[in-house]
């Protein structure tokens, strides 16, 4: 009997690690346009996603629009943080005035013309959101529900004192995670 008991003991240890280890390896890759501000919203993006479902993220800056969505559609990079406005610049499309309006038509000329899927914007003037590709969003389904708690939370004003607070690069990680602590988000 106790060899019976630790054999399905050994047996269920064994499955379990493997289920475990289904997880493992996942990387994000988020990419930005090279600027403060976006380096500290793919930093809480970043933080926010490791710290709660433990997938490895890293963060690609790029040096404009064309070397990012390069990487986009080569499969480089699956999230990017990204601007109402600057999307209208990357479909070759002029902005549209109405919010609402602008935000239908980029959700759905990114899906159409790119595979992306955009969320919630973060918040700010114009407003900054995560834009997952396909792919991505297949591979890590639950991460929409998360990135949308970020919605709304990032006023022109947050952004601004985080930015400033940020000043560095050691700095930004500490930011972004003192920012999530006080919000409850880890």
């Amino acid at each position: 009997m106790k060899r019976w008991l630790t054999g399905i003991l050994l047996a269920l240890l064994l499955a379990t690690a493997g289920e475990a280890g289904a997880c493992v390896g996942k990387i994000l890759y988020i990419g930005i346009p090279n600027s403060p501000a976006e380096q500290v919203l793919a930093e809480l993006v970043a933080t926010l996603v490791s710290e709660r479902t433990g997938t490895t993220v890293k963060i690609l800056p790029f040096k404009d629009s064309r070397e990012l969505y390069a990487a986009v559609k080569k499969g480089s990079v699956g999230l990017v943080i990204e601007n109402r406005d600057r999307g209208f610049d990357v479909l070759g499309r002029p902005r549209e005035s109405n919010p609402k309006t602008a935000m239908e038509t980029l959700r759905r000329e990114y899906q159409r013309t790119l595979n992306m899927v955009w969320l919630e914007p973060f918040g700010g003037n114009p407003p900054y959101a995560p834009v997952i590709t396909t792919d991505t969003l297949s591979s890590l389904p639950a991460l929409p529900k998360l990135l949308n708690k970020l919605a709304g939370l990032l006023t022109d004003d947050v952004c601004t004192r985080l930015v400033k607070a940020a000043k560095g690069d050691d700095k930004t990680k500490k930011v972004a995670r003192d920012f999530l602590k006080s919000k409850r988000l880890i």
